[in-house]
């Protein structure tokens, strides 16, 4: 359990860290960011709280997909992201510049991308609950037979839609996470399973 926990924590972690790489560079936040940034800019408060909001919505859509009750052990998930969101944008990065150069930018767009691509693949092996967004990928995998891959490229294309009406930070970048998040994310969950099937096969039986 303890080993679950460290890699819950850890994937959620280095999740919540590329979603602020995200952000912060200002040529264009996920999607879902995007949709969070906006209801931010609209309503105050803070990007983890329009977030957990957000994230609440899609709880009650995936249970809809999935034609059973709304899994809510996916508030936890929602709420720990989200409050990590906020540590790493408003303590630990809020003194970091990172749209002092184009060079800055874009280097910050593709780590976010690939730091928040591989923390949901290892988090998803920890078999907790998954994130709002994270479960509706899965549903729709389940559903429709359609790949990670394509399944987290339909849900950030509609949410694009949605930030890009609510006036959140749609640009260049938005396109950058819609075609490569999902792909990571299956990268990084594939080798994850390899990784931990080979420490199960050595570890020595009693």
């Amino acid at each position: 359990m303890g080993k679950r926990i460290a890699i819950y924590l850890g994937g959620l972690g280095i999740t919540s860290l590329g979603m602020a790489l995200i952000i912060l560079p200002m040529v264009g936040a996920g999607p879902w960011d995007a949709v969070a940034v906006g209801l931010t800019n609209h309503f105050g408060f803070t990007v983890g709280m329009w977030s957990i909001v957000a994230q609440t919505m899609v709880v009650l859509f995936t249970g809809w997909i999935e034609r059973k009750r709304p899994s809510f052990g996916s508030f936890v998930t929602i709420v720990i992201r989200s409050w990590m969101l906020d540590a790493w944008i408003y303590l630990v990065l809020k003194d970091v510049d990172f749209t002092s150069s184009w060079e800055m930018q874009w280097i910050s767009l593709f780590m976010g991308v690939t730091l928040a691509g591989v923390g949901m693949g290892i988090y998803l092996e920890a078999r907790f609950p998954r994130a709002p967004i994270d479960g509706l990928m899965i549903a729709l995998h389940n559903r429709f037979g359609w790949t990670l891959t394509v399944s987290r490229t339909v849900i950030e294309f509609c949410a694009a839609f949605l930030g890009f009406f609510l006036g959140g930070p749609i640009g260049f970048g938005t396109i950058v996470v819609v075609f490569l998040l999902g792909k990571v994310i299956q990268v990084s969950n594939q080798q994850t399973k390899k990784v931990m099937s080979r420490r199960r096969v050595l570890v020595p039986k009693p």
